[in-house]
């Protein structure tokens, strides 16, 4: 089967450096025209089911996907962003200034480290992929789905897709509205499809 796995759109948050985690953050204007043009993009592929986080932004991105295809948006919890605790809300300068030891950590060894009454990145790798199997495992061999989700889970599906060490996500780029191909059977399992764009006018480096 084919999957789609894409980023949802821009928002104002993404804008200015800010992080969202699960902080329900809308879509901006620019956010809204990058969906209508993936949707635009996928119209003509026919799509079987369309799968998202409970999040506004990737929501909203899945409903512009959603109207070319008479398809409900299965919503799936475990798409979820990283949850940033603490840090929801400020920016990277700030959380930088604040959190020293933390940033220190983080730059070298992510994985495990856990962000301040949030999750750690090998919390958010287990539940995305959990997700991405049991989409996987409701459709036949010739069914293509659309999977909506953020940035730090859709780059550790990337990374257990290509045996990538999660402390090496850095590897891979997931900008607003990237796009990345996954193909999987039941027998050779999981592989990168070619191909991808992302809607702010640049590749999607993996």
């Amino acid at each position: 089967m084919r999957i789609f796995l894409l980023r949802h759109g821009e928002t104002d948050w993404n804008l200015e450096g800010r992080c969202q985690g699960f902080t329900d953050i809308d879509l901006n204007e620019h956010g809204i025209q990058q969906a209508a043009e993936i949707a635009q993009c996928l119209s003509k592929e026919k799509i079987d089911a369309i799968y998202s986080s409970d999040l506004k932004r990737a929501l909203r991105t899945a409903e512009a996907i959603r109207q070319f295809h008479l398809l409900e948006v299965n919503v799936q919890h475990d798409l979820r962003e990283l949850n940033h605790g603490q840090f929801e809300g400020l920016t990277f300068a700030q959380i930088r200034d604040s959190y020293p030891d933390f940033m220190r950590s983080w730059r070298g060894e992510p994985a495990e480290i856990l962000i301040p009454g949030g999750e750690r990145l090998v919390d958010v790798a287990q539940r995305a992929w959990k997700a991405m199997e049991r989409i996987a495992w409701s459709h036949l061999a010739h069914e293509t789905v659309v999977v909506v989700s953020h940035h730090f889970p859709i780059v550790a599906i990337l990374c257990q897709i290509t045996g990538t060490p999660l402390n090496l996500y850095r590897s891979f780029r997931a900008e607003p509205c990237g796009l990345h191909g996954l193909d999987y059977d039941f027998i050779g399992g999981w592989r990168l499809a070619p191909g991808g764009k992302n809607f702010n006018g640049s590749s999607p480096g993996a």
